[in-house]
């Protein structure tokens, strides 16, 4: 008998136990402005910016973020094919990013099932790149390095710290092959003083080529919370 009472004790205080944990795991809601972006083409591709809310369309633009959008809820904010509802991409952005830019990468090959695309998930607040400044974000898979204006540059993979541009420099950079240094990019870089550049590398378009694939998205930093 006593044997039996400390098991329900014991069974009383896992549960208990069990419902705390599950408890603290609940994701507090977040609220989130952020834009959308991808290096391909990408339609018919939606989100649900809060519960019980109809699903929201995407605009995706070719050299620009979308629209600016709202979202409140629980992470990860889902993406989904409008056509079957299906989900094909998830964003986990972190508590202290209110304004974030998803960018879409493609999974390739192309999966039959599961998600389609993986998102890099980006601060996109003005604190973190402000007006005046260039941003580089390295996916080209090369080593790259050169010079922005008079300034020397050196490229690691990912996200770059935004560089200062004065009005108008020119971007070029290189990547060693075959012995040598071969230009992989050169491009005028024109900022006014009240917009940011982000420059987006992509893996060169031909095989054993260094000449990267590129898209540059210029936009106004956002303002505050209202």
């Amino acid at each position: 008998m006593a044997h039996a009472f400390r098991y329900l004790i014991f069974a009383l205080a896992l549960d208990l136990w069990s419902a705390v944990r599950a408890e603290a795991q609940v994701q507090p809601e977040q609220r989130l402005r952020f834009t959308v972006f991808s290096a391909r083409p990408a339609l018919g591709l939606a989100f649900t910016p809060r519960t019980g809310a109809a699903p929201q369309s995407f605009a995706f633009y070719p050299t620009a973020r979308s629209p600016r959008y709202e979202f409140r809820g629980t992470m990860p904010l889902r993406i989904v094919e409008v056509e079957s509802g299906k989900i094909v991409a998830e964003a986990n952005v972190p508590p202290a990013i209110s304004d974030a830019l998803l960018i879409l990468l493609p999974v390739e090959p192309t999966p039959s099932t599961g998600l389609r695309y993986r998102v890099l998930v980006l601060d996109d607040g003005a604190t973190r790149q402000p007006a005046g400044s260039l941003a580089v974000i390295n996916l080209s898979g090369l080593a790259l390095s050169g010079s922005l204006g008079d300034q020397p540059i050196a490229l690691t993979e990912g996200l770059n710290a935004p560089v200062a541009v004065s009005r108008a420099a020119k971007l070029v950079l290189r990547s060693p092959g075959k012995g040598r240094s071969v230009q992989a990019f050169a491009s005028e870089i024109s900022l006014s003083r009240n917009t940011r550049g982000l420059l987006l590398l992509l893996p060169p378009f031909y095989k054993n080529s260094l000449e990267v694939q590129s898209r540059l998205l210029i936009d106004a930093a956002p303002g505050p919370r209202l």
